[in-house]
């Protein structure tokens, strides 16, 4: 199906740098699911620069009528690259590229979008402190001027990009969702019991990429520096990535990790994996609004983070955060949750998901989400019409 068709004006082609199971394409396919009553009008096709295809997210596109198309950034050269890329939008003619990320997709998948004749580009940026080559920041302001909207999912991130020169205009702050029906403590049935963990057993959980700026290994060191009495009764770790050989060296050289310590890899049930933990310990360096944190708060569990980007107000305060990289304020934070009564964790956890329930709910994001959309089908020149 070629953007040529009818129907053009309202095209999207959507960029993410592969169809793994991150953060970002597990959130855009779960805003798409909820899109409905808009992709009645809407098309949307999805790029990605990376081979790897989840099977799960791929079927999740696929049921929704999206093509994946995959230009192969490792297959070519950078020249080569971007003239595929430049005649791919020529040949779709979009009305909208947008960009998930920055980095390879945000910087060439918006120069290239904009070197075809696309009329309006975006950019989803979603972290605080976005992984960049030197070329890609040596091009970004150019970029950032081709670019017709930034719609970061953080308040930090807004920030960030007002500091670099972008018009308060041109950025329109849409938070992530959550789909309050599919995460609903009521209704989910916990994983527990396939971990082998008791069900009187303290569990502490881990849910993400395994990747630097996600510092799963914090977790391991903030667990090593407390008492055995202080720490939870066991971990799991729902997550992959090129970090997986460095955890699994530490937990077997330590005789507690190797009983306590669980790694389940990727996890597509995560309501059940929720359900499964007394809390969630975040150690990133760098998030946006984290989705994990925002769904551990719709499953009623409470959270021990490092203070990055808009966790503090995404939790609704600052009591079990610590520095980012701190592994001992991730001790003391866990030592604390791990010494409150079962009754007191469940109240943290049920207000964690009355935040929810008022505040991120799946259906008002999906609002923003294609309302920052809305005023580009008609607007002739990339500028906003507000």
């Amino acid at each position: 199906m070629s953007g040529a068709t009818s129907g053009r004006h309202r095209y999207v082609v959507m960029i993410v740098p592969s169809l793994t199971m991150g953060g970002t394409e597990a959130q855009l396919a779960t805003m798409l699911e909820a899109s409905a009553s808009y992709l009645r009008d809407v098309r949307v096709t999805i790029l990605t620069f990376l081979p790897e295809r989840d099977p799960s997210l791929q079927q999740r596109f696929a049921a929704l009528g999206m093509r994946v198309d995959t230009i192969d950034r490792t297959r070519m050269g950078f020249g080569a690259f971007l003239v595929a890329l430049v005649r791919y939008f020529r040949t779709e003619r979009p009305a909208v590229v947008h960009a998930f990320l920055a980095g390879s997709t945000g910087t060439w998948g918006r120069l290239a979008a904009r070197i075809a004749g696309v009329r309006h580009v975006m950019l989803s940026d979603r972290s605080l402190e976005p992984s960049m080559t030197r070329v890609q920041r040596l091009v970004d302001p150019l970029v950032r001027r081709l670019t017709t909207r930034f719609l970061p999912n953080a308040e930090a991130t807004a920030e960030r990009l007002r500091r670099q020169g972008v018009p308060r205009d041109r950025i329109v702050l849409v938070r992530n969702g959550v789909d309050l029906s599919r995460f609903d403590p009521d209704a989910v049935r916990s994983a527990r019991e396939a971990w082998g963990v008791p069900a009187h057993a303290v569990v502490a959980g881990f849910l993400g990429m395994f990747r630097r700026e996600k510092r799963p290994e914090l977790l391991l060191e903030a667990l090593a520096s407390l008492p055995v009495a202080d720490r939870p009764d066991h971990v799991v770790f729902a997550g992959d990535g090129a970090l997986r050989p460095e955890l699994e060296r530490r937990i077997a050289a330590d005789p507690w990790m190797r009983e306590r310590c669980h790694l389940l890899g990727v996890v597509h049930d995560t309501p059940a994996f929720l359900a499964g933990i007394d809390f969630l310990v975040l150690t990133s360096d760098a998030e946006g609004m984290p989705n994990a944190i925002m769904e551990a708060m719709a499953m009623a569990k409470p959270c021990v983070a490092t203070d990055v980007s808009d966790v503090a107000y995404l939790i609704g305060g600052d009591e079990y955060l610590a520095e980012r990289g701190d592994a001992r304020g991730i001790a003391d934070a866990i030592r604390r949750m791990v010494a409150l009564p079962a009754h007191e964790r469940a109240a943290l956890g049920a207000l964690g998901r009355e935040r929810a329930v008022a505040e991120f709910a799946l259906a008002a994001a999906a609002r923003r989400f294609w309302g920052a959309h809305e005023d580009l089908w008609s607007s002739p020149n990339g500028r906003d019409r507000r």
